[in-house]
Parts: structure tokens; C-alpha cells; sequence
């Protein structure tokens, strides 16, 4: 008998959920920002297939946010695609 115990990680803190998607680093960070101005903390990664160290602004980039915030991120930036704005109106 084992006096320690397996933790499930994944019933503590569930993974970042991708809710969208940049063709590049700029873009990438406008979409991090509207989300954080709108209070959702959000990560960007690079595309695993666009890993070109000699590009490095270059390539898309995917972007991830809690998973409890993460139906209010894509309702922000559809609300934004079918506005055609480029910020969240306040």
C-alpha cells in the first residue's frame, strides 16, 4: 500500500482552450489585446508547423484563453468580424 497518491492535473486546472488563430505575430497580439481589455487573460503560441527561428515575427499563431472564458472570447470576436471594427465599441 502506497502512502501517496496520483493527482488528476487535469480536474484542477483545465488546459487553455484555442479560440482563434493569427497569420502573424501582429495580428496575433491585436487579438490578445482586445481579448485582455474585455478582462480575458489570453496565451499566443506559435503554429507548430510554422517554426522558422530565422522568421521569427513571421508564421501563424494560435491563441488560447482559460477554458471557462473561452465561449465570451469567440462571441467577442465574432461580434468584431461581423461589425467589420477593428476595436471592441464602448
Amino acid at each position: 500500500m502506497s502512502i501517496f497518491r496520483r493527482s488528476d492535473r487535469s480536474a484542477k486546472t483545465p488546459e487553455p482552450v484555442k479560440i482563434a488563430w493569427a497569420s502573424n505575430v501582429a495580428e496575433a497580439e491585436l487579438i490578445a489585446d482586445i481579448l485582455r481589455q474585455e478582462g480575458i487573460p489570453s496565451l499566443i503560441k506559435r503554429n507548430k508547423g510554422f517554426d522558422v527561428p530565422d522568421f521569427l515575427a513571421a508564421g501563424a499563431r494560435d491563441i488560447f484563453v482559460p477554458a471557462s472564458a473561452a465561449e465570451q472570447a469567440k462571441q467577442i470576436l465574432a461580434d468584431l468580424q461581423s461589425t467589420g471594427e477593428d476595436t471592441p465599441a464602448s
